[in-house]
């Protein structure tokens, strides 16, 4: 081989080499941003005065730690008082608890953290289910609360009958699965089945009440799952998700029937839905039963949970 071709070979090699590492620095860039990226959590604005079937998306914006999301909070002056209080407009949504979450030394604080995300992401998933359910009172009315055959349904309406998996012509029992679930019932079994936050579901899945799946691609493998089960715990892509999925679930699970027809009842009668009346209808929600109703009713109790059923902000 002679000395040109020699040198030539180097000259290639070298610059293949240059080449081959700014490749893998542009890619380990890439992958570095992406995980930067993720990371990220994203939150909206929502102002109830204006905007009262929070149907309208909102600009999102982003922060990556929990000082950053009670700044937010401190900014807009939104808390759980404010919320009770109805003293400004401004409800804000995240889409996840930050990522240091679990760094928070204060138990306290975490536990305020928590509340003061979950609280506005119940409240608007419930406020969307009143709208749905005003809607179907007000077509009612119209037709004098007449029986209507249901080929005689706008599609509206049999979109919305889809929506809450109903097969049925009456009206009525559709009505039964097409209201809100009490924000202190919720919010404790949030806490209870996320340990506020805490769990790993919570942190890699935003999956905050504890709901099944036996699809791989959709769950997080328990740790301590027996060896002769094979669910999975879901998985969602935001807390929002996880929440109208919860919901879904005791407005249209059979197992939670007794639960609706109660909360019926409560309407008929003209009273409060309570989470403290509601939540002795949830045996079905856990293996352990009346020991989970137990705990559920000291979740709600001690930490005063009550008190967001009866907040201003509601529609009724």
């Amino acid at each position: 081989m002679g000395t040109s071709t020699l040198y030539r070979n180097i000259v290639v090699f070298l610059v293949s080499l240059i080449i081959f590492n700014l490749a893998v620095g542009f890619f380990k860039t890439l992958l570095l941003e992406r995980k930067t990226q993720s990371t990220k959590v994203n939150y909206s604005i929502l102002d109830s005065k204006k905007n009262q079937d929070f149907s309208e998306e909102s600009k999102l914006n982003f922060i990556d730690q929990s000082k950053e999301m009670n700044e937010i909070f401190d900014t807009y002056n939104f808390s759980a008082d404010t919320f009770l209080s109805n003293q400004n407009g401004n409800i804000i949504i995240f889409s996840s608890l930050p990522k240091d979450f679990m760094s928070i030394e204060s138990t306290m604080e975490r536990k305020k953290l928590f509340t003061n995300t979950l609280v506005p992401i119940i409240f608007i998933e419930n406020q969307k289910i009143l709208n749905d359910r005003k809607k179907i009172l007000d077509w009612l009315n119209e037709m004098e609360g007449e029986s209507i055959s249901k080929e005689f349904w706008p599609q509206w309406l049999l979109d919305l009958s889809k929506k809450y998996d109903y097969k049925e012509s009456n009206l009525g029992n559709l009505l039964m699965r097409v209201d809100i679930v009490p924000i202190s019932l919720a919010l404790g079994q949030a806490a209870i089945e996320s340990g506020w936050g805490t769990s790993r579901y919570a942190r890699e899945g935003n999956a905050i009440f504890g709901q099944y799946t036996f699809d791989k691609n959709q769950g997080l493998k328990p740790n301590r799952r027996e060896k002769d089960k094979d669910f999975l715990i879901k998985r969602f892509s935001n807390l929002s998700e996880s929440t109208m999925s919860y919901l879904k679930n005791l407005n249209t699970h059979r197992a939670y029937e007794k639960f609706r027809q109660k909360r019926k009842n409560l309407r008929m009668n003209g009273e409060n839905l309570s989470g403290k009346v509601l939540l002795e209808f949830l045996q079905n929600y856990s293996e352990r039963r009346e020991n989970y109703i137990s705990d559920l009713k000291k979740m709600i109790r001690s930490n005063y949970f009550s008190r967001f059923d009866f907040s201003q902000y509601y529609i009724n």
